[in-house]
């Protein structure tokens, strides 16, 4: 019985749900139609996440890409040659690691190098913040070019570098010692000039930290545009460039020359040029209202123009020592950078004439003297046009010397022809003398002794104010030209290198000390053969004079004992033919009188 039951009531269950899929059967799927191969189906944006389904209200969006950092996989050389520049970069810092003078050569007979080599020293052009945190790790980032290699064949371009760090921040003491050490990436590691100018940029970006170095470059001279720039965070950052701790790397030879100068700081202020030696520049001196301020040796400068208000820092540097175990001091010169105005540097020889042509008063660098610079210039110009013709500067000063002293003949005549009287009448004139010598000056009876001077003059038919003007007169119109000759080979920049017979560079010591010897002896022959009114104690005092100058010129530049030199001979020659013109019009007086 309970059988029957359970089997009715499975069957009653199967008959229920037959009947509920027969009244209440699902709708049939839709077929897909087919799609071409060949076309495809437009892509659709991908939905917010908002609106996704199974997406958490309130769920963060992803963040944007971050942008990739601009960094040089390795330290590498960037090169930039003009006509008259070779210039090399690191991309480490941007540092300059050389600036050679392709028209000028040191004594290897290699372009004269500008920077002064100092290990672990300042590189010139280093990018200062006043942050010292900042500035080492920019002295030691890796800066990314803008292109591996780069060729110009004409116009410009930009050689850029970057670099950008998040964690630096304002304020730090260290920007400035990063900066030096930042490892900049250059957009070419050689670029050449043919033709136009260009600009060689350096830049460098990381996180929220950026720098930039550009230097502007024309196809001919030494005058470069610098521009310079940090930022952090958007916000500019104070920046400064300096040049030092020098310029050039003289050697002993040079060093031991009369008239060398270490490297120091120079500027033009308001009231004219002012140098100050490196040991007297302290710690650091800022310097207002300059046209121009930088670092000078004897023969090369490095000078910035800054930008308006013209403002300059000096600083001394503390230098390893030297070979002879001295202390150091070097000096460096730089100027503040930011905004439009860019800062121009000159870096290079001083030469006068090149820098006067340049309109920013670069050439008062060189010292040609203020009184007397207008001959010196004029002398200057002249060297060169002689040596246009000679081809040699050796001989071009001896020519030089000879035309001078042509000039100056007729004057020279006069004073010897005066000197000549004056030692006739110094017999007569002593006697007076010494009647007289026991006498005050304030006495009336000196008048006596001016009535017989001029009664002993006028015997010998001479006046004594005449005298003196014949005799004074010669003497200042020769001098400032002599001098200025003299000022003209301490400063020309030409004689650098020249050689001449056995001298191998005019601006250096005869290496055998010749001419200064030959222009001792020159001096005592030319005073044995002056007539001269001075009593023998006198005279054998003015024969020490010779030995004098040669211990005087014996480490002066061979240039100018060759000038020295020439003159000499040329006043001996001159004297000579002098006496011999007025012994032979005393002989025809004296055969007239006869006659008479």
């Amino acid at each position: 019985m309970e059988e029957k039951r359970l089997l009715l009531a499975v069957a009653l269950s199967l008959l229920v749900l037959t009947a509920y899929q027969l009244l209440f059967a699902p709708p049939a799927k839709p077929r897909p139609s087919p799609v071409p191969a060949a076309s495809a189906a437009p892509s659709r944006p991908a939905p917010s996440p908002s609106l996704v389904p199974g997406a958490r209200p309130g769920a963060a969006s992803p963040a944007p890409p971050v942008a990739a950092q601009v960094a040089d996989d390795k330290e590498r050389r960037v090169e930039l040659q003009t006509p008259d520049l070779a210039v090399a970069f690191s991309n480490r810092g941007a540092r300059l690691l050389s600036w050679r003078l392709l028209h000028f050569a040191d004594p290897r007979g290699r372009p004269e190098e500008m920077v002064q080599a100092v290990v672990g020293g300042p590189r010139p052009l280093d990018l200062e913040t006043g942050d010292p945190a900042v500035d080492a790790r920019l002295k030691d980032a890796l800066f990314k070019p803008s292109a591996e290699s780069l060729t110009l064949p004409g116009g410009s371009s930009d050689l850029r570098f970057t670099y950008v760090e998040a964690d630096l921040e304002t304020g730090d003491p260290a920007v400035d010692a990063r900066l030096k050490d930042a490892l900049f990436k250059p957009s070419a590691e050689s670029l050449t000039l043919p033709g136009g100018s260009s600009d060689l940029r350096f830049t460098y970006v990381e996180g929220d930290l950026e720098a930039e170095k550009t230097l502007h470059f024309e196809p001919q001279g030494y005058l470069v545009g610098v521009r310079a720039a940090a930022r952090k965070g958007g916000r500019d950052l104070p920046v400064r460039v300096f040049w030092g701790p020098g310029i050039g790397n003289p050697t002993p030879a040079e060093m031991e020359v009369q008239g060398y100068h270490a490297p120091q700081a120079v500027y033009l202020g308001p009231t004219g040029v002012e140098r100050v030696p490196a040991q007297k520049v302290g710690p650091t001196q800022t310097v207002s209202s300059v046209h121009w301020a930088g670092v000078e040796s004897t023969h090369f400068a490095a000078l910035w123009l800054p930008p308006p208000p013209g403002s300059a820092e000096l600083r001394g540097v503390a230098l390893p020592p030297g070979e002879d175990g001295k202390p150091r001091v070097g000096v460096q010169a730089g100027v503040a950078l930011g905004g439009d105005a860019p800062a121009m540097l000159y870096v290079g020889p001083k030469d006068y004439l090149m820098l006067s042509k340049l309109d920013h008063e670069l050439q008062r660098v060189v010292p040609v003297g203020d009184w007397i610079g207008p001959i010196v210039v004029a002398l200057m110009a002249l060297l060169r046009w002689v040596h246009g013709h000679v081809g040699n500067y050796g001989w071009s000063i001896v020519l030089l010397t000879v035309l001078i002293n042509l000039v100056m003949a007729p004057l020279r005549h006069y004073s010897i022809a005066n000197g000549v009287k004056m030692a006739k009448l110094a017999p007569e004139m002593k006697v007076i003398q010494d009647r007289y010598r026991k006498v005050p000056a304030l006495d009336p009876r000196r008048q006596e002794m001016q009535k017989e001077v001029a009664a002993l003059y006028g015997r010998h038919g001479m006046s004594m104010s005449t005298q003196m003007t014949v005799g004074c007169l010669p003497i200042l119109l020769t001098m400032p030209f002599l001098i200025a000759f003299y000022r003209v080979l301490s400063v020309s920049i030409e004689l650098r290198g020249a050689p001449f017979l056995w001298i191998t560079d005019l601006s250096q010591k005869d290496p055998y000390f010749v001419t200064p010897l030959l222009m001792g002896i020159s001096m005592f022959v030319m005073q044995r053969m002056t007539p001269t009114a001075m009593d023998p104690a006198q005279q054998r005092v003015m024969m020490i004079m010779p030995l004098m100058f040669v211990g005087m010129f014996l480490w002066a530049p061979a240039g100018l004992n060759l000038y020295w030199l020439a003159s000499n001979v040329c006043s001996i020659i001159q004297q000579a033919v002098t006496l011999r013109i007025l012994k032979s019009r005393e002989e025809k007086a004296r055969q007239e009188r006869r006659r008479t």
